[in-house]
């Protein structure tokens, strides 16, 4: 009998419509977009827990190394010829003569806030191999070398500081990106501590490493140029960026299964 006629109301099927809508395809996708963008969210926040494990790794090795004895650079990379990786961040002195007439400028330098240059010294060892020194910052207007007003001691010289590995251009897609020094010819100022790309300038064969100066007996007769700033050892900002990607995966699983429940419910 139609139930219209019958006296009888035919239940309500609103809610087992909208539940059925769910499961069309276009909800599906929608279900795995949602699903995709919380895993991708939680992947990120992970990321940045891993780099922030590295980086209080690395600081921590950094801390250890700078608070030990200073050693003779020589020996140092004697007994690590075949792995100068591993001299990073280590106290080492070396002793020789500077020679200013090989030196240049480091491009992008700053101190306390102020561009300038910072200046690279070859300094040539008993040995006959010429160890490279920043040897520190002096100001922008300070373009012309050899730096007479930031002049190194003459004659025999030790130097105290802190074994930094030579810094390659970066290559591949990112070298779009980043600054980049002429492929040719000598350069007096450069972007980075290329020692392979300053080889061809200076005539005398380069240590693998470079050394950020501390200090130096005799001490340097100016003011300038001022000591390179210390690395500052915190843990960065990797892990409010891991609650930021997390509390998006939170906020984002919640407003979906809100939605979820309304569209259900037929609202």
């Amino acid at each position: 009998m139609n139930e219209r006629f019958s006296g009888k109301q035919a239940p309500p099927r609103t809610n087992a419509v909208s539940a059925r809508t769910l499961l069309t395809r276009k909800w599906l996708l929608g279900h795995l977009l949602a699903l995709l963008l919380i895993v991708l969210f939680v992947n990120f926040g992970m990321w940045q827990l891993r780099r922030l494990d590295q980086r209080q790794s690395s600081n921590t090795l950094i801390a250890q190394r700078a608070a030990a004895r200073p050693q003779p650079l020589g020996e140092l990379l004697e007994s690590h010829a075949q792995e100068p990786e591993v001299l990073a961040y280590r106290r080492a002195y070396a002793q020789g003569s500077f020679e200013p007439e090989f030196e240049l400028l480091l491009r992008s330098r700053s101190h306390q806030g102020v561009a300038g240059w910072h200046v690279l010294t070859p300094l040539v060892q008993e040995s006959g191999r010429a160890l490279l020194v920043d040897r520190g910052w002096v100001p922008y207007e300070m373009d012309t070398l050899p730096l007479e007003e930031a002049s190194p001691p003459a004659g025999e010289v030790r130097v105290e500081g802190v074994v930094r590995l030579e810094q390659d251009p970066p290559k591949g897609w990112a070298a779009n990106f980043a600054p980049r020094d002429p492929g040719e010819g000598s350069l007096a100022s450069s972007y980075y501590v290329d020692v392979d790309r300053l080889s061809g300038q200076i005539p005398f064969p380069l240590e693998p490493v470079y050394l950020e100066q501390v200090a130096q007996d005799p001490a340097q007769t100016g003011e300038l140029p001022l000591p390179p700033e210390r690395e500052e050892l915190n843990s960065g900002s990797h892990l409010s960026y891991a609650l930021q990607w997390f509390s998006f995966a939170v906020i984002g699983l919640i407003g979906y299964a809100i939605l979820l429940w309304r569209t259900a419910r037929g609202e």
